[in-house]
């Protein structure tokens, strides 16, 4: 036998429970000729009539409850069959007479005989009681096969099944009226074998449910039975007990030579040993209940518990205690009504509290369409109530009844619908009121100026609450302040400590989450994905162990932000379509309230850089001398414009190498911002301090190459040099690597001065061997030296300024170091019109004025 299959036997005997019941209501129904007799039910092959239809062919005769059929047609009736073979030979209408017994008057007295005309008409035993019990029936089976077919190697989910297909028996077959037919017969006896083994049943279930009593826990007792076939022989004897009792009550009635006191076709005997069945089970049930481990388990036996004491004792105290001491059945299916309380009960807590073991996930608009149907059935129930309550009256016959009978549906019946469907939607679908709850006060809390990612983690930590879940865990990614993902794992900040702390998520699983749009899928609508990827399929296997429901991306468009992982609902519902609509707008505005936090943390530590950096600013302007001197009868005028906040070009001032004689140097070194403005002032450290004793400018160059190459990665300095060289106006200069300067000439002319061989910048070679030339300047002429961010400056369409634009501007400037910066300073900012700047500008202008030479 298959692992996964139910036992053959029992679901063969489930699926012939469930036909008979089936040819039980087919038989009720079918249109057939009817006098409105209802027989008794316990009086065996006898026509002794227990109730009258109203309205009937019967009732208009004056047959009454108590009379027997002795005859139909003028033939005397040998059984319910030969009754029943006469009346099918006549038709619906037609007029019969009927030989009928009065009761007799007196002990000893036959009674009377009378022959009375019974017009037949459509045969309506089927009442609205009797489909409700048809209803409740088939409830218990189908809940019953449920379990079944989600356990069915459990002896619990077994004897369950078991129980439930002699419910629907019992209901459909035993307490339905009696009539002629040998359908009928069959039926009610079937019924009656239900009736003998359902006390057996019930309390075998509540033997092993939740637990069975034989494991120990509930005493000596219990010990006493953990025998195999001790426990076999108590079931036997339980199962059996019922049986005997019927037939001794059966075989006493038999040799007293009169029939028994029977209570709906079943001996009295038989209906007080179901009674005390039902107690000793829910003894149990309450014994076994107080020792379960588990909490839930015992909230869940508790609402058995519950729903069995509604659902027995009302019809116990219907259907045994009124007919034996009272001696009428008119209450017998008063006391069936309460009996949906068992399997309604029993359902609820196999769903919200997994007894029995069984683990299903509900779809809420499956249990609204359900509710919805069960609504409307009553509804129609009510309808057909109300009609039948006036068929045959005068008041159904008045031409205006129709337009009445609507009228009082709409008064009375649709203002109880709509106070029935308020309720309804607001238990199933109260989760969307509350997200939406929850969108609005992420809203708020990002407008009262509270921490976005405060405000996250307290709304994903009152998920749980809110949708009744079993935790919501939130993992954040820590990537950097660029926007650049982080491939490892995510770090938990909200959730239980059973889960793990980090989360590194599979590439594939976030890049599905991603073209999903929303970012939120349940993982069982991850089947797909995991069969693309090892992984995705570990990943999910391993957050399913942990009873994860759903997963949710939080991303934006710049980065992956984090993961929202949702347990599963108390009780396993699943997550709804919009429901997944509404958690996927949380997490959008989730992911923009901690996208929000990490630019607002990016920007306070971008305004803390700034600061920083005009403080920076300012000590690198102030380490710039305040004016540059090469001597008498010589004027310097020197700028220095970053790019940024801080820069990597400079001048200064450094001793020349006679002994008087001051020396000017522009530095221009690689890198830009903080970078090159520690590199600056590292290479102008190393300049001061080997200008002290290496005054000649080839050593000191040569010293400071291999300086800057020890201490510099990958990084140089182009560097400038100028010195006088005696008082007739020549200069001593060496370059390295920086562009070339131009000289002005007393007529206005621009010209370049000549490059040494050897030109590369500080520290780009282990070996300089940088050499000086000498240039010469006369009284009116100037000389300008200039680092390269003056000729790359850009105007915003992307063009330089150039040499050319220079020497144009130097060529039309006054004369004097000072007006030709301000010169140059000027025209860069007309050309670049307000363009951020490419790089560090400086500027170091050296001229002989003649007002020098007038004044010696």
């Amino acid at each position: 036998m298959s692992p996964t299959r139910p036992p053959a036997p029992l679901l063969a005997l489930g699926l012939a429970a469930f036909a008979l019941a089936a040819l039980s209501i087919v038989d009720m129904y079918l249109p057939r000729p009817y006098d409105g007799v209802v027989l008794e039910a316990e009086a065996p092959g006898g026509l002794t009539v227990g109730a009258v239809v109203p309205g009937s062919g019967a009732a208009r005769a004056g047959i009454a409850p108590g009379d027997r059929i002795v005859g139909i047609g003028r033939t005397l009736i040998e059984s319910k069959a030969h009754a029943a073979a006469i009346l099918n030979e006549r038709e619906i209408g037609e007029t019969v007479a009927y030989l009928v017994r009065r009761p007799a008057a007196a002990e000893g007295d036959g009674g009377e005989l009378a022959e009375v005309t019974v017009a037949l008409g459509r045969r309506q035993i089927g009442d609205t009681s009797y489909l409700y019990a048809c209803v409740l029936g088939f409830s218990f089976f189908f809940i019953g096969l449920f379990v079944l077919l989600h356990q069915p190697r459990l002896r619990s989910a077994q004897v369950f099944f078991l129980l439930c297909s002699l419910f629907l028996l019992f209901l459909v077959c035993r307490l339905r009226p009696a009539s002629y037919s040998w359908i009928d017969a069959f039926v009610l006896h079937t019924g009656t074998a239900a009736l003998l083994l359902l006390p057996a049943a019930f309390l075998h279930f509540f033997l092993i449910f939740p637990r069975p009593v034989w494991d120990g826990h509930l005493g000596e007792t219990a010990a006493r039975l953990s025998g195999s076939r001790t426990r076999a022989t108590v079931l036997a004897v339980l199962y059996l007990l019922p049986v005997a009792v019927f037939a001794l009550a059966v075989g006493a009635a038999a040799g007293a030579g009169a029939p028994g006191r029977l209570i709906s076709g079943a001996p009295v005997a038989n209906w007080w040993v179901l009674a005390v069945y039902v107690v000793a089970a829910l003894a149990v049930l309450a014994a076994n209940r107080a020792r379960l481990p588990d909490s839930g388990q015992r909230r869940g036996a508790t609402l058995v518990l519950a729903g069995s004491l509604v659902g027995w004792l009302p019809f116990l105290v219907t259907t045994v205690a009124f007919p034996s001491f009272l001696h009428t059945e008119e209450w017998i299916f008063t006391g069936v009504v309460p009996l949906a309380a068992i399997p309604l009960t029993f359902a609820y807590a196999i769903f919200r509290f997994q007894l029995l073991d069984v683990r299903v996930i509900l779809r809420k608009s499956l249990l609204y369409t359900g509710t919805t149907a069960v609504v409307t059935v009553l509804y129609a129930l009510g309808i057909a109530s109300f009609n039948a309550i006036f068929r045959g009256t005068e008041l159904a016959e008045a031409r205006y009844f129709p337009l009445l009978f609507a009228l009082a549906i709409v008064l009375l019946f649709e203002p109880l619908r709509r106070r029935i469907q308020g309720p309804m939607d607001r238990f199933f679908f109260a989760e969307r009121t509350r997200l939406q709850r929850v969108m609005i006060e992420l809203g708020e809390g990002f407008a009262g100026g509270a921490d976005p990612a405060a405000v996250v983690r307290e709304r994903v930590a009152e998920l749980p609450r809110l949708l009744g879940l079993r935790f919501a865990a939130l993992y954040l990614d820590r990537g950097d302040d660029r926007g650049e993902e982080r491939a490892g794992a995510m770090e938990r900040v909200v959730g239980p400590a059973e889960l793990p702390e980090r989360i590194a998520p599979a590439e594939l699983l976030v890049e599905h989450l991603r073209r999903r749009g929303g970012g939120v899928a349940r993982l069982d609508d991850l089947d797909l994905v995991r069969l693309r990827s090892p992984a995705v399929d570990r990943q999910v296997g391993e957050l399913g162990a942990l009873r994860v429901a759903v997963i949710g991306l939080l991303a934006s468009s710049r980065r992956r932000l984090g993961l929202v992982l949702l347990g599963e609902k108390e009780p396993r519902v699943t997550f709804e379509g919009e429901e997944l609509e509404l958690l996927s707008g949380v997490f959008h505005q989730a992911a923009i309230a901690l996208e929000t936090s990490h630019l607002l943390e990016a920007r306070a530590r971008q305004a803390e850089l700034e600061r920083e950096l005009e403080i920076a600013s300012a000590i690198q302007a102030a380490l710039l001398p305040r004016g540059l001197d090469l001597g008498d009868g010589w004027r310097v005028a020197a700028a220095c414009r970053p790019a940024r906040h801080v820069g990597g070009d400079f001048y200064a001032a450094l001793p020349g190498p006679a002994p008087g004689r001051t020396a000017v140097v522009w530095g221009d070194v690689s890198g830009k911002s903080v970078s090159g403005a520690l590199m600056m002032m590292a290479a102008s450290e190393v300049l001061h301090a080997l200008a002290l004793s290496h005054r000649e400018p080839e050593e000191l160059f040569r010293l400071a190459n291999r300086r800057l190459y020890d201490i510099a990665d990958r990084s140089f300095v182009a560097l400038g040099y100028f010195t006088p060289n005696g008082g007739d106006g020549r200069l001593r200069y060496l370059l390295a690597g920086q562009p070339q300067p131009l000289k002005r000439t007393a007529a206005g002319a621009v010209e370049e001065l000549p490059l040494p061989d050897h030109r590369l910048p500080l520290g780009a070679l282990c070996q300089g061997g940088h050499r000086g030339l000498e240039t010469r300047l006369d009284l009116g002429e100037l000389l300008l030296a200039y680092s390269d961010g003056v000729v790359e400056a850009q105007d915003p369409t992307g063009e330089p300024f150039g040499q050319e634009r220079l020497a144009a501007v130097l060529a039309g400037a006054d004369p004097e170091p000072q007006e030709v910066v301000d010169a140059v300073l000027a025209a860069l900012d007309d050309f670049t019109r307000g363009e951020p700047a490419y790089d560090d500008v400086t500027l170091l202008a050296i001229g002989r004025p003649r007002a020098v030479e007038t004044d010696a």
